[in-house]
C-alpha cells in the first residue's frame, strides 16, 4: 500500500488517549482493539478474505449531499460519504497527515511563499469514476463554491470561506495543478487545505454555465446539495442512497488508488439510538458503528455481548453550547457571560460522560485538545462554567438587570425568556439541556427545552433558530482554518451571528503566519476574546465508542478524523480463515 504522509500537527499528534472500557463482549480473552493502545494505527490488522458484505450503522442523519455548504457541513455526511468524497487526505490515529491516494501522487508542495504558491500533482489515471480525469477545472469549481464572492458563486452559502475567499489563481498543465493564493493569504496548514469536491464536467453536462455565471454556480452547488453522486473518487462508488438514511457502495472499478478493495458491498445504515444500534450489533444485523456518543448503558451491554469488540476513548468531537448573539435577549454580551457563569459544566460532565471514561476532563479552549503543547484553559479564571449563581447575578446587577418575584428583567423591564435547543436522540444532550434549565432558573431565567429532529440540525443552525443550542464540532488536528470558520462575521457556520471587529481581527493574523508554532500562540489570542464574548462554551472532548464484529479486520476507531472508524475504508475486510 503506498502511502504519502504528511508530519502531524505536533500539537494534536498525541495517540495516548485515555480507555475505560477496551474489550471482547463476554470473552475474557483479549480483544483485538486492546492494541490500538500501543499501535493506535495498526491494531485489529488482519488478512482479508476476497469478497465480503458490512453494514455499518450512522447513529444521526443528514440533509444534503454537498459537504460545501453549511448544511452539508455534518459530520454524518462525512461519513455516508468517505466511499466517493475527493479529500485532500486525512489524519490517522497516530496523528499523521495522509495524502488520498486515489487522487494525489504525492503531498502538495510549496514552491513560493510569497504569494503563497501550492503545487499538486494528481495521480496517474485519477478520475470521477465515469472514465472523467479530474482536472484543473474541477479545482477551479471548487474554489469558485466556497469563494464567498458574489461575482463568482451568488446564493451560494459556503460552510468556510477561509481558503476560497484567499485563491488568487488556478492553473494546470497536465497532471500538475499549481494554487497561487492571494498576498493576505499565509497559513501555516496550507499543506491541508480541501482543493476538490465536485465534478466540473458533471455541473456543465446539466446546463450550468458555472465558470461565466455566479447564479448558474450556485444552482449547480443546489444540484449537487439534492442528487445521489453518481461519481467517485473513492474506493467505491454509489449503488443506491437516500439522503439522511442509508448509502450502498460498491467498488469502483476506476480507483486510482493502490489499496486493494476486497469487499463486495458496504451499507451505511441511519439507526439513531444507541440502545437500538447497540441492539442490532448483537443480534448480527450490523457489524459495527462508531456513533458519536455513548453511555454507560451502551457499555455494559457491550461487556455482556459475544461475538464483537469495543473500545472507549476520547473522539474527534467537541460538545459545547453556543449563545445567538441575534436573539432578543443575548444580544447583551453580560447576560451572555451571566448565563455561562451560571452554567455548571462539572456538574453536566458528571451527569453524562464521566459514566463512561473516568478521567475525563473539562475542556478549556476551543481549539486545542487537553494535553496539547498550545493548550491553555482560558475559561476557568473568567467564572464560566463553573455554576457560581452569586457571581452571575452579581454582573447582571452592576449591568441593570433585577430581579422581582424570582424572575429576572433587563434593564427595560422585560423578563428573560430563553429557550435551549438539542438534538432528539442525544440522551447526553437532553441531560445537558435540563442541568442548563436548572441552573438559569436560580439566576432567574426562564428556559424553555426544544429539541431539533436530527436531520433539521443543519437547518436550525444554518437560520438561527435558537437562543441556546449544544452541539458538537468535529475537527481534525488543524486549527488555522477552525477559528475563522468558527467564529469570523459572516461565516456560514458562525450560527450565532457573532461579529467582533477585534475578533476578526485576531482571526486575520493566526491565517497570517507559515509558522504553526506562531499561529497557534495567535490562535490562543483569538479564544481568549471568544471567551470575552461569551459566545461559545466547551464542555468535553467528547467519549466515543467503536464497536465491530469480531469478523471483521483493519478496523479501529480514528479520533483525528471526523470519519471516525471509516476513515481506511478502502482496507476494510472480513477476516481471512
Amino acid at each position: 500500500m503506498k502511502r504519502h504522509h504528511i508530519a502531524a500537527v505536533a500539537a494534536l499528534a498525541c495517540s495516548a488517549l485515555a480507555l475505560t472500557a477496551c474489550g471482547r463482549g463476554d470473552d475474557t480473552t483479549a480483544s483485538s482493539l486492546d492494541a490500538c493502545i500501543d499501535d493506535p494505527a495498526g491494531c485489529n490488522s488482519g488478512a482479508r478474505a476476497d469478497g465480503g458484505e458490512i453494514t455499518w450503522a450512522l447513529d444521526s442523519s443528514w440533509a444534503s449531499w454537498n459537504q460545501n455548504t453549511s448544511e452539508g457541513n455534518n459530520a454524518y455526511a462525512a461519513v455516508a460519504l468517505v466511499g466517493m468524497w475527493p479529500a485532500t487526505g486525512q489524519f490517522n490515529p497516530e496523528g499523521e497527515y495522509i495524502v488520498n491516494e486515489g487522487v494525489f501522487a504525492s503531498a502538495p508542495t510549496l514552491v513560493k511563499e510569497d504569494p503563497v504558491t501550492v503545487e499538486y500533482t494528481l495521480q496517474a489515471g485519477a478520475n470521477w469514476g465515469d472514465g472523467t480525469d479530474i482536472s484543473v477545472d474541477d479545482f477551479i469549481y471548487h474554489w469558485y463554491a466556497t469563494s464567498g464572492d458574489a461575482s463568482l458563486c451568488e446564493g451560494c452559502d459556503p460552510a468556510n470561506i477561509t481558503r476560497g475567499s484567499q485563491v488568487e489563481s488556478i492553473t494546470g498543465d497536465g497532471s500538475k495543478v499549481t494554487v497561487t493564493y492571494k498576498e493576505s493569504y499565509h497559513s501555516a496548514e496550507w499543506q491541508y487545505e480541501e482543493v476538490l469536491s465536485e465534478p466540473a464536467h458533471v455541473a456543465e453536462e446539466q446546463g450550468f454555465d458555472w465558470q461565466n455565471d455566479p447564479k448558474d454556480m450556485a444552482a449547480a452547488e443546489d444540484y449537487f446539495s439534492k442528487t445521489v453522486p453518481t461519481w467517485s473518487t473513492g474506493p467505491f462508488k454509489i449503488e443506491d442512497a437516500k439522503v439522511g438514511e442509508h448509502v450502498i457502495y460498491v467498488p469502483n472499478e476506476d480507483w486510482a488508488g493502490e489499496t486493494e478493495v476486497t469487499l463486495d458491498k458496504v451499507t451505511f445504515r441511519v439507526i439513531e439510538g444507541l440502545d437500538n444500534i447497540t441492539t442490532a450489533l448483537r443480534n448480527g444485523e450490523i457489524d459495527g458503528a462508531s456513533p458519536f456518543s455513548v453511555n454507560a448503558e451502551t457499555v455494559t451491554q457491550l461487556q455482556g455481548a459475544a461475538g464483537l469488540e469495543y473500545q472507549v476513548a476520547g473522539g474527534p468531537s467537541w460538545e459545547h453550547i453556543d449563545l445567538n448573539t441575534q436573539s432578543e435577549f443575548l444580544s447583551d454580551p453580560v447576560l451572555r457571560q451571566a448565563v455561562f457563569t451560571a452554567i455548571d459544566v462539572e456538574n453536566i460532565i458528571g451527569r453524562t460522560y464521566a459514566y463512561v471514561q473516568s478521567d475525563i476532563e473539562r475542556k478549556g479552549n476551543h481549539l486545542f485538545r487537553n494535553g496539547s503543547e498550545y493548550y491553555t484553559d482560558y475559561l476557568s479564571a473568567t467564572g464560566q462554567g463553573t455554576g457560581d449563581i452569586e457571581l452571575a447575578y452579581d454582573m447582571l446587577d452592576e449591568a441593570g438587570y433585577k430581579l422581582e418575584d424570582g424572575v429576572l428583567h433587563t434593564p427595560d423591564g422585560d423578563p428573560v425568556e430563553l429557550d435551549f435547543r438539542y438534538s432528539e436522540s442525544k440522551e447526553n444532550r437532553r441531560i445537558t439541556g435540563e442541568l442548563v434549565q436548572s441552573n438559569l432558573a436560580d439566576l432567574g431565567i426562564d428556559v424553555e427545552l426544544k429539541s431539533i429532529p436530527d436531520a433539521d440540525l443543519g437547518s436550525v443552525l444554518g437560520e438561527g433558530e435558537f437562543d441556546m443550542i449544544d452541539f458538537g464540532w468535529s475537527s481534525e488536528p488543524t486549527f488555522v482554518a477552525a477559528a475563522s470558520q468558527y467564529w469570523e462575521t459572516g461565516s456560514g457556520s458562525n450560527f450565532g451571528g457573532l461579529s467582533d471587529p477585534a475578533l476578526d481581527a485576531l482571526i486575520a493574523e493566526v491565517n497570517g503566519t507559515l509558522d504553526l508554532d506562531e499561529a497557534a500562540v495567535r490562535a490562543n489570542v483569538a479564544v481568549q476574546q471568544v471567551v470575552q464574548d461569551a459566545y461559545s462554551l466547551p464542555i468535553v472532548d467528547t467519549p466515543v465508542v467503536v464497536m465491530v464484529s469480531d469478523r471483521l479486520v483493519n478496523v479501529r476507531d480514528n479520533w483525528a478524523s471526523q470519519q471516525r472508524a471509516a476513515y481506511n475504508i478502502a482496507e476494510w475486510g472480513v477476516a481471512a480463515e
